[in-house]
């Protein structure tokens, strides 16, 4: 009976050894699930972080091209309008505005309207004026993405009566948009 006893007594102690050993490696199997799944939400936030830049730089990419692809289209097209503006070229300004645009004339002056801005009215052409218009760059051109438009910034020189340069210059900025399948200015203004 002691044998027994005794036997008992050992596989209890052992039992309670093997216990303690597997709460302790249970305790750090837990502890190191846990550092894994941290790491694992860091690193997928990471990707998460990445993969928006990677759409952005695609983005940018894609707008370069653009960009790049059309200038000439574009710059032509803006000298198209400036040359027909500061004449007075009608026809010419009908083809190269969208619908958005409408030419309004009245008093030697010939106006565009936007269909989206209430009305308001920029000169394009005055017969009666004294000024004379020399030269023009373009000063800035971009095209975005979200709206699928080029902006471009005009810098215009006029000479004024006494064949002084005009101070200050005339900025022209002009928005084109794809109508079927033709880059049409849909939005002009100028700051004077």
């Amino acid at each position: 009976m002691v044998r027994k006893f005794l036997l008992l007594i050992c596989g209890f102690t052992l039992l309670t050894a093997c216990s303690e050993e597997l709460n302790g490696n249970e305790s750090q199997l837990e502890e190191k699930n846990l550092k894994l799944a941290e790491q694992l939400n860091e690193k997928e936030q990471k990707i998460k972080e990445l993969t928006q830049r990677i759409e952005q730089l695609n983005v940018q990419i894609d707008d370069s091209n653009m960009e790049k692809e059309h200038y000439a289209f574009v710059s032509n097209n803006s000298r198209e309008f400036v040359e027909a503006h500061t004449t007075g070229d009608k026809v010419k300004l009908h083809q190269l505005l969208s619908a958005d645009v409408v030419l309004v004339e009245k008093e030697n002056k010939l106006y565009a309207r936007m269909n989206n801005s209430n009305g308001y009215e920029w000169q394009l052409f005055n017969k009666d004026a004294k000024g004379q218009f020399v030269d023009w760059v373009i000063q800035g051109y971009e095209y975005d993405g979200k709206t699928n438009t080029f902006n471009i910034a005009i810098r215009e020189f006029y000479l004024d009566s006494n064949g002084e340069p005009e101070s200050p210059p005339t900025f022209l900025y002009l928005t084109f948009k794809m109508y079927n399948n033709e880059w049409k200015i849909n939005s002009l203004a100028f700051d004077m």
